[in-house]
């Protein structure tokens, strides 16, 4: 059975009245495939068809209660559509939508969205107060439909897949604001990353575009130090291994790293970092962390005048340049995505990633 969206409500649709989704009942974890009403547009928002949706750690981590936190519970029955790395197809469109914006384009959703009615977002002055984050705060991309603000939209570059598109709002655009904007990376700095695996993998490439010299990655997966290496990392180290800070500060020299990036979240790896920033050094959080974040050193800490910094989310101007950095082929991200599966097979996409093992870039579905 399908209802047509009418003329007023933007672009008129014949959709289907139901659709598959993978949710999450947020007070009992449980996880499955329901049929579920394909959303209609309100104003402001676009309906998207969905074409890829890639599974990050931090829905493996919402799944299995670690980060349950970030996902608002309403009580039993509560459900939400998780997915916050999506590509799609403009299926209709909700008053108000601006002409830029038609049916059959293809868009990548920011995976953080500002609410557009805070003080902040109202007058631009600042970071919204309230983002909501797809597949978390509201219904995300693990279905055949989803909804998205207008203002949180970037064209899909033509030459993209769907699945390559469907991680740049996240595997590829946290990397470049973590190292570009918040990080301040600058050519002929030396930088360290710990984790790479489907954000940091894109972080090596993103340091090595930007002129970091030299680049070392941290990486207890044989396979995923190998990937660095190929990626452009100068030296790829085992976290564990006990002479491994020795061999990056020599790589470093008698300054230290002016940048270290931790995608792991792990307190090891923060400790690690501190330890190998030189003067000034900046240290920068760009995975979800959950619990203290300690200063393992302060004396060192105040007397090199290091700084540390996290962000959640990036503003969409972050995810345009991403966008045109793949455009113009300065990025490539074609062998990014090792695993497709189709929605029906979610849970297997996430126990895939929940082992830890695997040195998968990313993993998609395809409704």
């Amino acid at each position: 059975m399908t209802h047509t969206i009418d003329a007023e409500a933007g672009d008129t649709a014949d959709l289907p009245e139901t659709m598959t989704a993978a949710r999450l009942e947020t007070s009992t974890g449980s996880f499955g495939l329901h049929e579920v009403p394909v959303p209609r547009p309100a104003a402001g928002q676009v309906l998207i068809r969905v074409d890829a949706a890639g599974v990050c750690l931090t829905d493996v981590h919402v799944l299995d209660g670690s980060l349950r936190a970030f996902t608002p519970d309403g009580g039993p029955g509560h459900h939400i559509t998780l997915g916050h790395e999506i590509a799609g197809t403009i299926a209709a469109l909700g008053p108000g939508v601006p002409g830029a914006w038609r049916a059959g384009q293809r868009v990548m959703p920011m995976s953080r969205q500002r609410c557009g009615h805070c003080a902040a977002c109202t007058s631009m002055s600042g970071p919204c107060a309230s983002l909501r984050t797809l597949g978390m705060d509201v219904d995300g991309g693990w279905a055949q439909y989803t909804l998205s603000a207008h203002h949180a939209l970037v064209r899909v570059p033509d030459e993209l897949s769907p699945e390559a598109a469907s991680i740049v709002p996240d595997a590829v655009t946290v990397p470049y604001r973590a190292l570009i904007r918040i990080g301040a990376l600058r050519a002929g700095e030396s930088v360290a990353l710990w984790g790479v695996g489907g954000l940091g993998a894109h972080g090596v490439q993103i340091a090595r575009l930007a002129g970091a010299a030299p680049i070392v990655a941290f990486d207890p997966r044989p396979q995923a130090r190998l990937r660095a290496l190929e990626l452009g990392a100068d030296l790829a180290c085992d976290p564990a291994d006990p002479a491994a800070p020795a061999r990056a500060a020599a790589l470093a020299g008698s300054r230290g790293f002016d940048l270290a990036v931790d995608f792991a979240s792990r307190p090891e790896a923060r400790d690690q970092a501190q330890s190998l920033l030189g003067m000034r050094g900046r240290l920068v959080l760009a995975g979800v962390c959950t619990g203290a974040i300690a200063i393992k050193d302060f004396g060192r800490f105040y007397d090199r005048e290091h700084t540390a910094a996290a962000f959640l989310g990036y503003p969409l101007e972050d995810l345009r340049r991403v966008a045109g950095l793949l455009t113009h082929r300065r990025l490539d991200i074609s062998a990014s995505v090792t695993r497709v599966y189709p929605l029906a097979e979610a849970e297997r996409a996430v126990g895939l990633l929940a082992g830890g093992a695997s040195a998968h870039v990313r993993v998609v579905l395809r409704p």
